[in-house]
């Protein structure tokens, strides 16, 4: 499993709206504002959070199998350290 944490110059918010999970980063000082929300959102937050396995963590929060998202979420999660809203602790 990768370790991921929060890059030293992205800036962050969350917050849950009505149930639904939301993320606002920016990379500082002037990255474009990023929104997250729904399973996005989970998957940032769970990573950020420093969660050993995220697609499980994830699975569970959405209520579905492991197996069925896990490719999706280890996709997303390298898209998120390729834009620099994440980084690999390792």
């Amino acid at each position: 499993m990768t370790a991921y944490s929060v890059p030293e110059r992205v800036a962050h918010v969350e917050r849950d709206a009505d149930g639904l999970p939301q993320v606002f980063l920016m990379r500082l000082p002037d990255g474009p504002p990023v929104a997250l929300e729904g399973t996005a959102a989970l998957i940032w937050t769970f990573a950020a959070e420093g969660e050993a396995d995220v697609a499980t963590a994830v699975a569970k929060a959405v209520g579905l199998p492991r197996e069925e998202i896990a490719d999706d979420v280890e996709a997303y999660l390298v898209h998120l350290v390729e834009t620099g809203l994440l980084t690999c602790a390792d």
